[in-house]
């Protein structure tokens, strides 16, 4: 008999040079409110204001003059130190690049393409998460709620319920209880609904944020430096050596990327519903630290 998981899911996303991010954060439901806590008192501890929105692309200072940026390095020290205990955390990347549109379907203005990959992975990244994470022989795992940040969606983007109608319809250990995804403003002023799930939200969005700059090293923001600073050592680990039964992080933490190669529409449509797995892979090169970026010397001195 499979003991049953019941979990709430926070979701953002980044999309940076060609590549498309997904990050995951699961938290048992039961403990929810403590998750909210603890990112909350980090806020406090940090000084700043509880109606501050914290999103990652708009740490520009460093936490010594940023209130923002010192409550999205405490969260980071926190992810790092503590969380893993309690949540799971998944990065999916796409590379864009190596991505057939032609398989997506045809599109006037682009637009419906755009959709269909978006919802598409971000169902495979769910998915993939929940069936790394917990074992399909013992856990059951049941999604009750899944959270994501406020978007405008055009008429015929079905995203709020794509992953869930076509997550139920797999035969596997994952059930979605809920018919939509919710959506939660990223600043407590204007979320009603949920005001509990907005720190979640941004808390999401700062670690998928990290990450991507450990990976790609896009911005030369020093807000953005000091927190992926923060992670790095927590990405190389995951990178390098994803499958350390030894590690603190190990079935808590985890990122994968899709695909390693382009494949013809003809190819991906021989997998079926599954790709290869040898499409999927863990490793990334971490530009951050690379002596080849002279200009982060200059910025963290």
């Amino acid at each position: 008999m499979r003991n049953s998981v019941r979990l709430f899911v926070f979701h953002d996303e980044r999309l940076i040079q060609k590549w498309l991010y997904h990050g995951f954060v699961f938290c048992k439901a039961e403990q929810s409110s403590s998750l909210q806590n603890e990112l909350l008192s980090a806020k406090s501890e940090a000084c700043c204001s509880h109606n501050k929105r914290i999103h990652f692309s708009e740490l520009r200072s460093g936490s010594a003059g940023s209130s923002r940026t010192k409550t999205a390095v405490k969260w980071a020290g926190l992810f790092e130190k503590k969380l893993y205990e309690h949540i799971w955390f998944y990065l999916f990347g796409v590379n864009m690049t190596n991505i057939d549109y032609q398989f997506f379907g045809p599109s006037t203005d682009g637009q419906n393409r755009d959709f269909r990959i978006y919802n598409r992975f971000f169902e495979i990244g769910l998915f993939s998460a929940c069936r790394y994470f917990f074992d399909v022989s013992t856990e059951k795992v049941e999604i009750l709620k899944i959270f994501s940040e406020e978007r405008s969606l055009e008429a015929d983007n079905p995203f709020l319920t794509y992953a869930p109608h076509k997550i139920n319809k797999r035969e596997s250990n994952v059930i979605v209880k809920c018919k939509e995804i919710i959506q939660v403003a990223s600043e407590l002023s204007r979320e009603k609904e949920h005001p509990e799930c907005v720190n979640v939200v941004n808390f999401v969005d700062v670690i998928t944020g990290a990450f991507s700059q450990a990976i790609d090293y896009t911005t030369n923001k020093r807000g953005c430096i000091e927190v992926a600073e923060k992670l790095f050592g927590v990405c190389r680990r995951l990178s390098e050596n994803p499958y350390n039964k030894n590690s603190r992080y190990y079935k808590r933490y985890a990122m994968s990327f899709f695909p390693k190669t382009l494949h013809s529409k003809s190819q991906i449509i021989s997998y079926g519903i599954k790709p290869p797995e040898d499409q999927f892979y863990p490793s990334r090169t971490l530009r951050l630290r690379q002596k080849c970026f002279p200009e982060f010397e200059e910025l963290i001195s």
